[in-house]
């Protein structure tokens, strides 16, 4: 049901005072997947342990080399000089 600005609502309504709900329960008679499967003649799986995937299991590789070391000093003159090439352009001056 949707109301006058197109929401969904719902609307209760009580039950009638004859109203049963019915009982749900468990039949412990009816065949297991494992035994239908069985009797329609169908392979049951299973999963070998050598093929099975484990996340925690998982190890980073091994690093061969060390990455080179960088200059830092070197960078930070690099960024100085190109803060200083963008002011100057802000200024409108020319090299």
């Amino acid at each position: 049901m949707h109301d006058e600005r197109g929401e969904a609502s719902v609307k209760w309504e009580d039950a009638t005072p004859g109203h049963r709900r019915p009982a749900f329960s468990v039949e412990s008679s009816a065949p297991t997947g494992r035994e239908v499967r069985r009797d329609r003649g169908l392979e049951l799986l299973s999963i070998a342990p050598e093929d099975t995937f484990n996340p925690y299991d998982r190890r980073p590789a091994e690093r061969t080399e060390r990455a080179p070391r960088r200059d830092l000093r070197k960078l930070s003159e690099w960024i100085k000089m190109m803060r200083e090439l963008e002011e100057r352009k802000r200024r409108g001056e020319d090299d």
